[in-house]
């Protein structure tokens, strides 16, 4: 077993797909961002009696740095030695993660190598790059404008200054990223699974999804374990009905193999189809500061639907179609990267709104993605009206057409299941352009809108080979 374990996953932006996605008959365009969630994982030095092992989880950019202790046994893992400190996604993804290993050592043969696996336990820290959390009261303590300039100064996995239950967070995906980065370190580092491997990869996975929805108390679509997983790709949800084995088993309240039988046994019918933005384009994010109850919506539209089929399924199926467009003009736009022309026709559009360019290949295929994205926008506002719930409000609608009336700037919408968290917009490439929507955003006085750091990543989970390889990471895991 190495003495020191990093694992990192990324976050997510669903850019076409939202709601559509719960339904195995549709797909969703989700893209992973370049802030990442990490899992660092050591033996403990600690004495623990004979037959038990010691685990702990530690948050080190709260407060007091929270801490997560648990007992862990062949007859699983007992909750929080700290009550008021319980966390049911962290508490979840270890019992699960380690009942795995339990039935997968007996499946080999090697029921005696758990305790001599675990040794003493095991000492975790978890850390999120800043995007994941609001870093409004950081930049104003700091007297810094909310500015992408503003945010590269702040300390990499900035100290927050309230505890977790009290800090906003920014839809990047944080719960999905943590349970995925928890699953891969653990498995890493007793040396179960390869994460470098597709087959390990894939178990990492399932087992994600599985103490995910465990810890949300239902299966939702997955495409944000996905993205933690895979990076950026076209996704297409699991069947439900493959977790049922795990949750009865949870609701009887055993802890039986069900999780290691899901895992292996379990028909995993998703799909993940590699995708990739083109050359010299680039995903602005930014944080509104208003806030949507996401399951409220989720539950709006659903019920919605449910009373009526026959609009519902009308406006999904042209909804599906203009995210289906969204795939394939992407895909076009790739395939002219290696043209002679692509760069010159890119930087016309860095001068021009895309409406005005001149007609040419790459000019064709820009407008073309424009135009989906407003097509995916209109169908969104279209359900929105439909089913009464705000997906596009007015408000992000002025903010998004006061973005894509830009020079260089192709699109934006509001990305999952939409309302006052965030928006995306697609640009050019240039410092230019991000400032003209920066300046957009700062000046904009209906919502506070403030920047995230993080682009497009195409990567998904990663196997860290040392603290020093990513910049603030050795001296936060110190901290």
């Amino acid at each position: 077993m190495p003495d020191h374990t990093i694992v990192s996953a990324p976050g997510k932006v669903l850019l076409a797909g939202g709601y559509l996605v719960l339904d195995p008959n549709y797909t969703g365009l989700v893209v992973a961002t370049s802030s990442r969630f990490f899992a660092s994982v050591k033996p403990t030095t600690d004495p623990c009696p004979s037959g038990t092992a010691r685990v702990r989880v530690r948050a080190g950019q709260f407060p007091a740095s929270p801490l997560w202790s648990y007992t862990v046994s062949e007859s699983g893992v007992e909750g929080s030695d700290v009550p008021s400190q319980k966390n049911k996604f962290i508490f979840l993804t270890l019992d699960n993660v380690l009942r795995y290993v339990q039935a997968r050592l007996h499946a080999t043969g090697r029921d005696g190598d758990f305790e001599r696996l675990m040794g003493g336990g095991l000492d975790i820290v978890v850390l999120a790059d800043n995007d994941f959390y609001t870093q409004r009261e950081q930049l104003i303590a700091a007297g810094l404008p909310a500015r992408l300039e503003s945010l590269a100064s702040l300390t990499p996995f900035c100290p927050l200054p309230r505890p977790i239950e009290q800090t906003n967070k920014t839809g990047l995906g944080s719960s999905a990223a943590l349970v995925t980065s928890l699953v891969a370190g653990i498995l890493s580092h007793l040396g179960l699974v390869d994460v470098t491997t597709p087959e390990g990869i894939d178990i990492v996975h399932s087992l994600a999804q599985a103490a995910h929805c465990l810890a949300q108390g239902k299966v939702g679509s997955g495409f944000d374990v996905a993205s933690a997983v895979y990076g950026t790709h076209v996704y297409c949800r699991f069947s439900p009905a493959v977790l049922e084995p795990l949750f009865a088993e949870f609701e009887r309240g055993e802890k039986g193999d069900a999780v290691y039988n899901v895992v292996h046994e379990g028909k995993w019918d998703q799909e993940a189809r590699p995708l990739r933005l083109p050359r010299g384009l680039r995903l602005m994010l930014a944080d509104v500061d208003a806030g949507t109850d996401t399951p409220s919506f989720v539950g709006r539209v659903l019920k919605w639907r449910k009373e009526n089929p026959e609009q519902a399924l009308a406006e999904w199926i042209e909804l599906d179609k203009a995210n289906r467009s969204l795939e394939q003009a992407l895909a076009t736009l790739i395939e002219l990267e290696s043209s002679p022309e692509y760069d010159d026709e890119l930087q016309a559009a860095a001068r021009s709104r895309v409406g005005d360019l001149k007609p040419g290949r790459i000019s064709t295929a820009l407008q073309s993605l424009t135009a989906t994205i407003e097509a995916i926008r209109t169908g969104m506002r279209k359900m929105s009206a439909s089913s009464q719930v705000p997906i596009e409000p007015p408000e992000q609608t002025r903010l998004l057409d006061a973005c894509s009336a830009l020079p260089g700037v192709l699109g934006g919408g509001v990305p999952g299941a939409g309302g006052y968290d965030a928006v995306w917009i697609l640009v050019v490439d240039q410092d230019a352009i991000a400032n003209s929507v920066q300046d957009v955003w700062a000046g904009w006085t209906e919502m506070s809108v403030s920047p995230l750091s993080s682009k497009q990543s195409d990567g998904g989970l990663v196997l860290v080979a040392s603290a020093d390889d990513v910049p603030g990471l050795k001296a936060a895991l110190a901290r």
